[in-house]
């Protein structure tokens, strides 16, 4: 059981996803340049995003490769594309105005992607609809590996009971590794026999 473990890609991934996660945040800090701060920053969500759905897709295979590559990429595009509401909040494209602002923007409430990602999590199971399913699955772990990085400095917004204590960066990195492994329980809890998706829209 131990050799399997060692030689699991599982392991050798979460590991990946720890170290992406770490010098994501190494790069950032040592970065002096404001643009090139919020570059590699979102960059890092990116690929948490996009490694992190990947090792859910190794246990929930698509329909196609080419069709797991694009899941990848949705996940590590909307793990990005949150932090574009920095700029909406801010009313201005400079970084410095972005990066300033006085309240957290809307797309970094916690409470956000629970309300709307649960109960159509709840929807697809009971109507059976297994490509919503897999999209929200890749929306809520876009959005929980965005939140959980960025609560190391704010905490997690919870509204409307406000923010919890920003989290010990070990606790961090340790939330970040277990993220593909829920999703993955999550999926399990939620599975009605639908071994592939079906892409009929």
């Amino acid at each position: 059981m131990f050799y399997r473990l060692l030689f699991n890609s599982t392991t050798y991934l979460t590991i990946l996803l720890a170290l992406v996660a770490i010098v994501g945040d190494y790069i950032v800090y040592h970065t002096k340049l404001h643009f090139f701060q919020a570059l590699f920053d979102n960059t890092t969500h990116a690929l948490i995003g996009a490694l992190s759905w990947f090792m859910v897709c190794l246990h929930f295979k698509s329909s196609s490769a080419f069709y797991t590559l694009l899941e990848v990429a949705a996940c590590a595009f909307v793990a990005s594309l949150i932090d574009l509401d920095h700029f909406v909040a801010a009313r201005s494209l400079n970084f410095e105005d972005a990066t300033n602002l006085k309240q957290r923007p809307p797309l970094h409430c916690s409470t956000f992607p629970l309300v709307i990602c649960l109960p159509l999590l709840m929807l697809s199971y009971v109507l059976y609809l297994p490509s919503l399913k897999r999209s929200i699955l890749i929306v809520l772990t876009a959005f929980v590996s965005h939140h959980t990085r960025d609560a190391t400095r704010r905490g997690f917004w919870l509204y409307p009971y406000g923010s919890t204590p920003p989290i010990p960066y070990g606790i961090y990195v340790l939330i970040t590794c277990m993220i593909p492994h829920l999703i993955r329980l999550l999926y399990t809890m939620l599975k009605k026999n639908d071994i592939s998706v079906s892409y009929d829209f």
